[in-house]
């Protein structure tokens, strides 16, 4: 069972380029709020986490400057073309990770529920486990919650493969939590995913598609 110090802290990743989309992504308006403020209020309206650690690309602190507060934190990337695995890192490496569980999420999943997160915290506090990762009808969806005595894990490995590799490794401490929320697997990657966005019927669709297409892959 894993043990806690304090509620876990969140490590959002947001030094990306959004290449696929042509603009930045993160600072898209979704009805009155941007996609990054979205991600960040699921850990912020969570009754379970500690503090929030967005990571940024080098040198543009005073563009996300407006998102900080007392338990919001900005963690600068030095050089994000090393992968998502360089971010995580980035997390792992500041004080306010240290000897914390930790959440992993990309910043461009925005309706995750806090509902879902306070859930996954119970998880692993109250099951054998070291990883607690969300599943939608059998589809991966985020954040991950990793155990802090994974976070070493994190330097030694995932270069190729980022988190999977880590999970792969501990795949017996795995807990998969089964939710009915389509959310937490709908990430913005392309005009036509932020075009459908505030349609909750929309992005159902597109979930329960991505679920058809593993469902069909798997039964060739």
């Amino acid at each position: 069972m894993a043990t806690l110090k304090s509620d876990p802290i969140a490590i959002v990743l947001a030094a990306g380029s959004s290449e696929r989309m042509g603009l930045d992504k993160l600072f898209a308006k979704l009805g009155n709020k941007r996609v990054i403020e979205r991600t960040l209020l699921t850990f912020r309206n969570a009754k379970r986490v500690e503090d929030v650690l967005l990571v940024i690309p080098a040198g543009s602190k005073e563009k996300f400057a407006p998102l900080r507060s007392p338990t919001m934190h900005l963690v600068e990337n030095p050089d994000p073309s090393r992968g998502m695995i360089s971010s995580i890192r980035c997390g792992l490496e500041s004080g306010w990770a240290q000897e914390q569980n930790f959440f992993i999420c990309p910043g461009d999943v925005p309706f995750i529920r806090p509902q879902v997160v306070d859930k996954m915290v119970q998880t692993l506090v109250t099951r054998d486990c070291k990883i607690v990762l969300p599943s939608y009808q059998g589809l991966g969806g985020h954040p991950g919650l990793y155990a802090t005595d994974l976070s070493q894990e994190f330097f030694l490995r995932g270069d190729e493969s980022g988190a999977r590799e880590i999970i792969f490794r501990h795949a017996a401490e795995v807990v998969r939590m089964h939710v009915q929320d389509p959310d937490v697997c709908f990430d913005i990657d392309t005009a036509e995913d932020l075009s459908m966005a505030l349609d909750e019927d929309a992005r159902r669709e597109r979930v329960d598609g991505q679920v058809r297409a593993k469902r069909k892959l798997r039964l060739q």
